[in-house]
């Protein structure tokens, strides 16, 4: 695990992992973050609403990867209302390095998007996703044991 050593030289300094200085950086802007939460390096988590994105335990959200709750498209292209939506990625599930994931969207326990998807729609339990639009790719038996 690499670590940040934050305080004197003199050995009285707090000892941040990198992992756990992302999540708490999301839950200053807002976001509802669980325990044993992994973000990636690079990912963004709405700019704009970040309050309407909740990130149960144990998720693991790989590099790069986006997560909207709101899409301002029609508003620009057509003067249309900005779509808003809260998004939720249940316990368990991870996502890809360089997914996106749109307003409006429910992740469900267990799941796993495969890398550069693009979910636009909600996810059940325990599937596997992925592509552009992600379509699902197989289900996961339970754990066994």
């Amino acid at each position: 695990m690499e670590e940040n050593r934050i305080g004197s030289s003199a050995g009285s300094g707090v000892v941040c992992s990198h992992k756990s200085l992302r999540v708490f950086f999301y839950r200053i802007r807002g976001v509802k973050i669980g325990r044993n939460v992994e973000i990636g390096y690079f990912c963004i988590i709405d700019n704009v609403h970040p309050h309407m994105v909740e990130i149960e335990d144990n998720v693991t959200i790989a590099a790069m990867s986006i997560i909207l709750a709101h899409d301002n498209s029609m508003y620009y292209a057509r003067d249309e209302d900005v779509k808003v939506g809260r998004v939720v990625i249940k316990k368990n599930a991870f996502i890809g390095v360089h997914s996106v994931i749109l307003p409006g969207v429910t992740i469900g326990e267990g799941s796993i998007v495969g890398a550069m998807s693009l979910v636009n729609r909600d996810v059940p339990p325990n599937t596997v996703v992925a592509g552009v639009p992600a379509r699902v790719i197989r289900t996961l038996d339970e754990k066994k044991g």
